[in-house]
């Protein structure tokens, strides 16, 4: 017989609907809109989302952490894209 925590877990659920949170690498903040209607035509049409580094992959919340990224050596900036498996690997 199952106890009642084994019957409430199900791991075959389907994928969520809703759009996965936009969060800051480096504070943990989310850096999404607060309109989620706004932030769906930016991807539709896709236009880069705001608060992501182009030049480092790396996701921000606000200019104090952006100024922090772009002073971060390579090495760094690989250690956090790896946190979320966004690193590149180099051959």
């Amino acid at each position: 017989m199952k106890s009642e925590n084994e019957r409430d877990v199900n791991i075959e659920s389907p994928p969520s609907m809703h759009p996965c949170k936009r969060i800051c690498d480096i504070t943990g903040y989310e850096t999404g809109f607060k309109d989620l209607d706004f932030f769906v035509t930016l991807v539709e049409l896709d236009f880069s989302v705001p608060h992501y580094d182009p030049k480092t992959n790396l996701r921000y919340a606000n200019t104090d952490v952006f100024k922090t990224i772009r002073s971060l050596p390579n090495d760094y900036v690989q250690r956090y894209l790896s946190l979320r498996n966004a690193a590149v690997v180099l051959k």
